[in-house]
């Protein structure tokens, strides 16, 4: 014998059914949404000019007391010349936005005028130290200019 299918009985579990996967559904979607809401907003300045000069002094003022053991005296003495270097690469960055070239340039004198006043207060072993540290900076920073231009050779 043959049960109906649209029986009152059978009717009840189809509607149960649909009701258990439209509530799924709908928690699904509220999951979804709920992550999308509570994502982190994106950094600040992230891409938008350098950063501040006077944050730029503390960190690398830090770095440098730490690296080359820095009495305060010469602390002192050092701070206003990185800031001043900080404050000249933050124009020159604003000014030369469009030619990378021009900017880079300047930025490279800059940097270096900045770095013979600070090596003027360091003692030999201090000044030796310094040079060590550009070095691998400068070392650093060649690495990653190769892998940018084959990363670009790569994807033409």
């Amino acid at each position: 014998m043959r049960t109906n299918i649209y029986s009152p009985a059978n009717a009840q579990r189809y509607t149960l059914r649909y009701t258990l996967a439209l509530n799924v559904l709908v928690l699904i979607g509220l999951a979804l949404l709920a992550t999308g809401l509570f994502a982190q907003p994106p950094a600040k300045g992230l891409g938008k000019g350098r950063p501040d000069p006077q944050k730029i002094t503390e960190r690398r003022v830090n770095h440098l007391k730490k690296a080359l053991k820095l009495t305060d005296e010469q602390v002192g003495k050092i701070q206003p010349i990185i800031l001043r270097g900080a404050e000249a690469g933050k124009k020159i960055f604003d000014e030369k936005k469009g030619d990378r070239k021009a900017a880079a340039d300047a930025m490279k004198a800059n940097m270096e005028a900045t770095d013979s006043e600070i090596k003027a207060i360091l003692t030999v072993e201090q000044q030796t130290k310094f040079d060590q540290m550009r070095g691998k900076m400068k070392a650093k920073m060649e690495e990653r200019r190769e892998k940018r231009k084959a990363k670009k050779a790569d994807m033409k």
